[in-house]
């Protein structure tokens, strides 16, 4: 999450939607003011690597806020005038995402432990994990069924939208061309020919689940 109040914007993070990438792509704008919350230790090597401004002045603040969260805990004025953005994604795409995710998560723990935590298959994540994801999601931008942002950025078009958004904020540099050399959270999934597939049942379940996401920006199982 950050709030830059330079240029007057607050980005929202959204799940499994590129948003660390962007968030580090974000941060080169960013000055000692802003308020820019921390992001998994390996990503935060990208970001000082690339010497773009670190998390800082963010007490209180987590990095997956949603709209409404951080609308109590900023100043009115500064919520309502600055230009508020999320990024949407497919939520047939976001799932399986979101799964290899959280293996990979797994992975990464067991440095920390002296007993290993043991990956799960798809069915099982599934079951216990997409309701939630996708409650989460739409209560990211929804606050008692108002919309509180102002632009939703599709991850299925970010090249257009990041452009149009960079033009929006009058960044000095388009956005897009400092985001797409980032790599964060990179080579997790692997190639599309090998990931899981959708069954009729996950496909029903999430229809039923994202429903109102899938309404809301016009989605589909492709």
């Amino acid at each position: 999450m950050i709030i830059n109040h330079k240029y007057k914007f607050i980005f929202i993070k959204s799940f499994k939607t590129a948003g660390t990438s962007l968030e580090i792509a974000l941060s080169k704008f960013c000055g000692d003011k802003d308020m820019i919350t921390e992001i998994e230790p390996n990503d935060e090597i990208i970001r000082k690597n690339l010497k773009y401004t670190g998390p800082q002045n963010n007490s209180g603040l987590k990095v997956h806020m949603t709209a409404s969260e951080i609308k109590s805990r900023i100043k009115s004025e500064i919520f309502e005038n600055y230009f508020k953005f999320v990024v949407v994604r497919n939520p047939f795409d976001q799932i399986i995402s979101a799964y290899y995710w959280h293996n990979e998560s797994k992975k990464n723990e067991k440095k920390f432990f002296f007993f290993k935590k043991k990956s799960i298959d798809f069915d099982k994540f599934f079951k216990r994990k997409a309701r939630h994801i996708f409650e989460d999601e739409i209560n990211r931008y929804f606050e008692n069924g108002k919309i509180l942002v102002d632009k939703f950025i599709s991850y299925e078009n970010l090249k257009n939208d990041l452009s149009s958004l960079s033009d929006s904020l009058k960044l000095p540099e388009n956005l897009y061309e400092v985001f797409k050399n980032i790599k964060a959270k990179s080579n997790i999934k692997p190639s599309k020919d090998k990931r899981i597939k959708l069954n009729e049942y996950h496909i029903k379940k999430i229809y039923e689940y994202a429903d109102k996401i899938i309404k809301l920006h016009k989605y589909k199982y492709k």
